[in-house]
């Protein structure tokens, strides 16, 4: 298999025939139908379906086509950096959604006072996208939580416990902290995309707790709002509750997320230097900004 025959085939499909794959790559048709042929062979299978003037991905076609996607932009993105030198290199880093964006923006900052000349590209996903992205050098590097790393470095930033967020009149509020029990029957707001959610439903059905679902979103800022607006609490990390929400420990819930910088095995040491000591910077920045949350306890 080589990287012709995978441009060969991205190009068939983008074009949508085997003429115009020829003709986008500048190629004659046979050579390029000589090269599908070839890869077929050696795959054991028919990535494409032919008809009449143009051509469609089989099923496993379109699972190899994705894949060969990702081989030849990450081939081309290897060509760039020898030939620009590791100055001039080009960083993948990946984020959880619920990692606070001032963090985020922070590093990004950070790395440039540290590498000017690195070229950063910052792509949110879920935990076990970011875990296998890194594992397989997919991203040199991601902002997620340890349960969840891939093999490679791990540098921890923060703990960050799990607490009831509630509104600033809500009785949680006025209390040095609450108990796991104290949250039976109330109204409550669901971040279904909490990395420890299920971690916290199943502590809760476990002790016979029953919650009141009043609204439920994927999305912190809506979550927050809910909140806000007294539609119920809710129970988040620390760092993502906005200013003028209460933030109420629970005694006996016992769940923290550990935030921390995953790097890939593969990433140049001088790279990973900068990177972990930008996040160092920007962490440091972060906790330097005074609190204005209503209660935090």
């Amino acid at each position: 298999m080589t990287l012709r025959q995978l441009r060969y085939l991205i190009a068939v499909v983008a074009a949508g025939s085997i003429t115009g794959g020829a003709r986008s790559l500048n190629v004659s048709q046979p050579a390029l139908s000589a090269g599908l042929a070839a890869l077929e062979d050696e795959l054991g299978t028919s990535l494409l379906e032919r008809q009449r003037g143009a051509v469609r991905l089989t099923a496993l076609g379109r699972r190899f086509h994705r894949r060969a996607l990702g081989i030849v932009r990450d081939a081309d993105l290897a060509r760039q950096e020898v030939r620009r030198g590791l100055e001039q290199s080009v960083l993948t880093l990946g984020v959880l959604p619920t990692v606070p964006m001032g963090l985020v923006l922070g590093l990004a900052e950070a790395l440039h006072r540290h590498l000017p000349a690195v070229e950063l590209t910052i792509r949110e996903a879920r935990e076990p996208r970011l875990a296998e992205a890194v594992g397989l050098g997919r991203m040199d590097a991601a902002l997620t939580i340890s349960d969840r790393a891939a093999d490679g470095w791990w540098v921890p930033v923060r703990d960050d416990p799990l607490a009831v967020v509630c509104p600033p009149g809500h009785d949680f509020a006025r209390r040095g902290s609450v108990r796991v029990a104290d949250l039976d029957g109330e109204a409550f707001v669901l971040r279904m995309h909490c990395e420890r959610g299920r971690d916290a439903q199943g502590l809760l059905d476990s002790r016979g707790i029953r919650l009141r679902p009043s609204f439920a979103t994927d999305q912190d800022a809506r979550a927050f709002a809910a909140v806000r607006a007294g539609l119920g609490v809710t129970i988040a990390p620390r760092t993502l509750v906005p200013e003028g929400l209460g933030f109420v420990a629970i005694e006996d819930l016992g769940l923290t997320r550990r935030l921390g910088l995953q790097l890939s095995v593969g990433l140049d040491e001088r790279l990973s230097g900068a990177l972990v000591a930008a996040l160092r910077d920007a962490e440091a920045a972060q906790m330097a900004i005074p609190d204005a949350n209503v209660s935090i306890n």
